[in-house]
């Protein structure tokens, strides 16, 4: 191609992308979407018939919009007397067609999602454009699709026609569960992205029943005594936890992306906004306080949704007088947070935030004994896989809204009962009775308390 015909064609497609972005301004749309879903058996049926005929060929995607994500569900496509018109380089089809099978599935509350035609370009002519512009006044989330050499491209308008990611999920292991929460639930599901904090004896059962794209944040390794709860082979002891799940995960499903951190969560904090961009909410689950308050700021500052979950076991003269655990979901701006609820005393900070030697010279001088030292918890795993069941079911309910959410669960296993608690927002919570910015930096996440900085300063110098 000589210099002047290239110049020609590039000045050309200047021209175009400023008119298209002018016509899309003097309309006033501005379609803000994320992505598009779609099931691998959809899309293998609408490129059979897309390639099918040299003719330009369309077809309609429909389903549904969740939190700036289009769920495709369904599919029309016209036969060849529903075409008005139809040659190698333009198609139409016909009104006819379209008043009486797009309302079928608007009456399912489904809406128009996507208009795809075959195309001898993989960008929208002006024409094309039009087009879009014209049906998005009676569809405002309404892509248009085109079919290239084998490739498809899924185009929006925002300030100029612009590119539109998109998943092809292959959901045939899920029909069962298709079954219980639909096409667009499922879709929801397989595309969330996941931030478990801790990878204990209840992570990992949400990691391995999850099974969604994830990061994994934790600093132990595998010891022989977690296989009594925790279904790991016997090679993984001494490994860092969050290595080996993500591996076990990777063996089963190879789709499934999982990014594992061997370090706590606070390590992170300047690159944490970055990391978890993506991150659609937090599971978490250490038995530190102080990780827990920091997931808390965590997920308030982010404005992602966090779920708690944890165990508790006592007994006194082997006999069991404790057995229980909870389930608390955050949803900031929303429901009460972390630390609307929870009652943390000074002896739990130092417990967590002095140094060993610290904690020594305390004992000793002040006859303190083992009240500094972490004891460790017991653990069945029987009580873990309820309590993880139960933040699973509020995890399905948070991606997929097809229930509400309880805030705050606790389940007795002595008693054999699990009770819903009404919980309210304190207004004068130190994380979200404030304003979340300058709380969460001014706390720098340790010290949350009135007066801790001088009682942790004065013990320390003892």
């Amino acid at each position: 191609m000589r210099f002047g015909e290239l110049a020609s064609k590039l000045q050309f497609s200047r021209l175009r992308d400023y008119g298209i972005k002018i016509l899309g301004r003097i309309k006033g749309l501005n379609q803000e979407l994320d992505e598009i879903l779609l099931s691998k058996g959809i899309m293998t049926e609408v490129e059979e018939v897309l390639r099918s005929s040299p003719l330009e060929t369309t077809v309609f995607f429909f389903g549904k919009i969740r939190r700036r994500k289009l769920l495709t569900t369904d599919v029309l496509i016209p036969s060849e007397s529903d075409y008005e018109k139809r040659t190698f380089g333009h198609v139409h089809v016909s009104p006819q067609y379209i008043a009486e099978e797009f309302p079928k599935l608007q009456k399912q509350g489904k809406t128009l999602l996507v208009t795809m035609h075959s195309h001898p370009m993989d960008v929208l002519s002006f024409g094309d454009a039009k087009t879009h512009m014209r049906v998005a006044r009676h569809y405002p989330y309404q892509l248009s699709g085109v079919f290239n050499q084998g490739k498809v491209f899924f185009y929006r308008f925002e300030n100029g026609m612009k590119q539109t990611p998109y998943k092809i999920l292959d959901l045939s292991r899920f029909d069962r569960q298709v079954e219980a929460l639909g096409t667009e639930g499922q879709l929801l599901i397989s595309a969330s992205t996941a931030a478990l904090i801790g990878v204990g004896g209840g992570n990992t059962k949400v990691a391995f029943d999850l099974a969604s794209n994830m990061l994994l944040f934790d600093p132990d390794k595998w010891e022989e005594h977690n296989r009594n709860r925790v279904f790991i082979p016997p090679n993984c002891i001494g490994e860092f936890k969050a290595l080996s799940i993500r591996n076990l995960i990777r063996d089963y499903y190879s789709d499934v992306k999982v990014t594992a951190y061997v370090d706590k969560v606070q390590s992170y904090e300047p690159l944490l906004s970055e990391l978890l961009s993506d991150v659609d909410f937090l599971v978490v689950g250490p038995d530190n306080l102080m990780a827990r308050i920091f997931c808390n700021r965590l997920s308030l500052k982010l404005k992602k949704p966090a779920i708690f979950l944890g165990a508790r076991i006592q007994s006194k003269e082997s006999e069991l007088t404790t057995m229980a655990g909870s389930v608390q979901v955050v949803l900031p701006n929303v429901s009460p947070c972390f630390e609307c609820i929870t009652s943390i005393s000074q002896l739990d900070v130092m417990r967590e935030t002095l140094d060993s030697e610290t904690k020594r010279k305390l004992s000793s001088k002040y006859g303190l004994d083992d009240l500094l030292q972490v004891p460790s918890a017991p653990a069945i795993a029987s009580l873990n896989d309820v309590i993880t069941g139960m933040a699973l079911w509020e995890t399905v309910k948070l991606i997929t809204s097809i229930e509400p959410n309880i805030y705050y669960q606790i389940y007795d296993a002595l008693k054999a009962e699990i009770n819903s608690i009404k919980i309210v927002k304190n207004p004068h919570c130190p994380a979200c009775g404030l304003p979340q910015e300058s709380n969460f930096d001014k706390a720098n996440m340790e010290l949350p308390f009135e007066n801790s900085h001088d009682i942790l300063s004065a013990a320390k110098k003892d």
